[in-house]
């Protein structure tokens, strides 16, 4: 098996929330996270199975990429998922990784998937897709960092890259699906800290985008002192 073993580009991406929204759906005796799933996941509809294989298991969406120059393409395909979750009130975080893979009908033998997956549960921690600093540097080696940075695909902040879906067409539409899904998420997140984090980190990430609406308010609360709080 390992004869047949080539590289290949592997996220693994996590929808964040889940257990609560099936919990919300059990007590609402509706569907709408199962409708919502599935109307995010139709962003994978038409991408080419020649070229990219995927797997979407209960919270979790393993795709990859075996084309090596197909990089800013794979993460346009990663930007346009994120973007279909958020769209339907859903954060997802994740890893991306590059390394050797296996993939039959019945089997799957990859260093990819399991980097990828240490990349998204060890470093991840927001609502971002973290992409392997060996990436970055593969390209630099290769003398072709200058297409990354031209896709407006990969930020960076304290050492770690991660996927950028920001852009100056779809800055408004991001803010208002992140804040609706604040509000949603509100009573959940009062005096939970882990969680609350999250939606800090994104509104961050929101306004310090070069695309950001100036004349936007921000939706989270910032620290008061105690007597002003809202």
């Amino acid at each position: 098996m390992t004869s047949n073993l080539t590289y290949a580009y592997a996220a693994v991406v996590d929808v964040l929330g889940y257990c609560q929204r099936l919990k919300e759906d059990r007590e609402n005796g509706s569907l709408a996270f199962k409708n919502e799933l599935q109307r995010a996941l139709l962003a994978l509809a038409d991408i080419n199975e020649a070229v990219y294989s995927y797997q979407a298991i209960s919270d979790t969406i393993i795709l990859t990429c075996s084309n090596r120059e197909g990089l800013v393409d794979f993460l346009q395909v990663l930007k346009e998922i994120k973007l279909a979750f958020l769209r339907e009130g859903m954060f997802i975080r994740g890893g991306i990784a590059y390394s050797q893979h296996f993939k039959s009908n019945y089997v799957t033998y990859s260093h990819a998937v399991a980097r990828a997956h240490e990349i998204g549960s060890k470093i991840a921690h927001y609502p971002r897709i973290v992409i392997d600093h060996n990436i970055v540097h593969m390209f630099e080696a290769s003398g072709d960092l200058s297409e990354l940075v031209k896709s407006d695909l990969v930020c960076v902040l304290n050492g770690a890259y991660f996927l950028n879906i920001l852009d100056q067409n779809n800055w408004k539409d991001v803010y208002n699906w992140s804040r609706s899904l604040y509000e949603h998420d509100r009573n959940v997140l009062l005096r939970n800290e882990v969680e609350f984090a999250k939606h800090v980190w994104f509104e961050n990430y929101v306004f310090t985008s070069a695309h950001a609406d100036p004349t936007t308010d921000r939706y989270i609360p910032t620290i008061q002192p105690l007597g002003e709080q809202n």
